[in-house]
């Protein structure tokens, strides 16, 4: 009985955090890329692959959204929903923004310096 108690808890944690997971690995992917791409020894003309990063911003935004659509529930039924819930749609909304903010840096910055 314990068992499942701490799966169940762990499962809903995780469905509470999933958006977060997505701008983490959004952001550790593209940065990682444009560093290793601007690095001395891995230098490409014309800076890191645009076409690539916009590939992985564009799957990580429409992730989110579909995440923040999921939990559009706690919109239409505010009086029942709990703070799991309140707290999965704020964060897949919070991880859209972060997912677009962190993005810019990549797309107005010209080339490596």
């Amino acid at each position: 009985m314990r068992a499942n108690a701490s799966e169940h808890f762990f499962r809903r944690l995780l469905r509470g955090i999933l958006p977060l997971l997505v701008w983490l690995l959004h952001f550790s992917f593209c940065y990682g890329l444009a560093a290793a791409q601007c690095s001395p020894g891995g230098m490409r003309a014309g800076g890191p692959d645009r076409v690539l990063l916009a590939i992985a911003t564009a799957v990580a935004l429409v992730l989110c959204a579909w995440l923040a659509w999921r939990r559009r529930a706690v919109l239409r039924h505010p009086a029942v929903a709990g703070l799991l819930a309140w707290a999965g749609f704020l964060l897949a909304f919070l991880a859209l923004v972060a997912v677009a903010w962190t993005s810019l840096p990549i797309f107005l910055v010209a080339g490596c310096a």
